[in-house]
């Protein structure tokens, strides 16, 4: 334990990422023990003094307790440092993604507001006034989830090239219009941005069409793990690393996959299977 912190974060989606497919790959090894090992990594690294920093990995000892040959843990970190995951023996980004203070729960607010409903019905002052919204109650609104952070960082860089500005809300049905609660309203506006961010030598995003944000938010609702930021900004990093899809291809016009393309049903789903890479 490190400054009083005994937890790191683990992000939806890790255990999918095609990264560890990719490392398993390189390293001659089975997905689960790379997941393992990552496992291991973010561990040591959370309870190092200075947090992020791995320090020396026991591969004898890891491969005993994974069951694996001799070596497979040593070739399992190489192919790490050749993705880019772990880099001088820290892992990559680890302050961007483990932040010091404690992340906000972001169902609070679901869950006090599930609980003023359901006082409401069986508790009003003599006024007929709402009793169970107490002071706390209200001071519950003004915490912002780190989610929201990211949304409101994220949206200073949502402009194109050609100054066109692209809505959060853009291809979402109208407000009026009966929604499934469980599913929270695809980002347009955050996707498109991490898309630029991520993969700026990709063609640019200039005009968010009915079409185009109706295909994304497809994508986005096919499957729960897919409805946070950090998916997406996993699968572009992916994308920049497969270089038939971003210019690195042979011929004298080499193909450039856009976001339209990228999502695409039959497209998105060969990329998830590595048939670009």
């Amino acid at each position: 334990m490190a400054n009083g912190i005994d937890w790191f974060r683990w992000h939806h989606g890790s255990v999918n990422d095609p990264k560890f497919g990719l490392v398993a790959k390189k390293a001659g090894a089975r997905v689960g023990d790379v997941i393992a090992v990552w496992a291991l990594v973010l561990e040591q690294a959370s309870a190092a003094t200075d947090r992020g920093t791995h320090g020396a990995i026991d591969c004898d000892a890891t491969d005993f307790l994974l069951g694996a040959d001799d070596g497979t843990t040593a070739r399992i970190l190489d192919a790490m440092t050749g993705r880019g995951l772990i880099a001088d023996g820290r892992v990559a980004r680890w302050d961007e993604r483990q932040p010091k203070r404690e992340r906000v729960d972001s169902t609070a607010a679901d869950r006090k507001r599930t609980q003023r409903e359901r006082d409401s019905l069986r508790d009003t002052d003599k006024e007929g006034r709402d009793a169970a919204v107490t002071p706390s109650h209200a001071m519950s609104h003004q915490v912002t989830p780190r989610e929201e952070e990211r949304r409101e960082e994220l949206t200073s860089k949502a402009t194109t090239p050609a100054g066109v500005v692209v809505a959060s809300e853009a291809g979402n049905p109208p407000s009026g219009r009966p929604q499934a609660a469980a599913k929270p309203e695809c980002p347009h506006q955050d996707i498109i941005a991490l898309y630029h961010e991520v993969l700026p030598e990709c063609p640019q995003v200039r005009d968010w069409t009915p079409a185009r944000a109706q295909q994304l938010r497809t994508r986005w609702n096919e499957d729960p793990r897919r409805q946070n930021l950090e998916y997406w900004r996993q699968f572009f990093e992916y994308v920049k690393g497969c270089g038939f899809l971003v210019g690195r291809g042979t011929g004298d016009r080499p193909f450039v996959a856009d976001l339209e393309w990228l999502t695409k049903s039959k497209n998105f789903t060969k990329i998830r299977e590595g048939k670009y890479e």
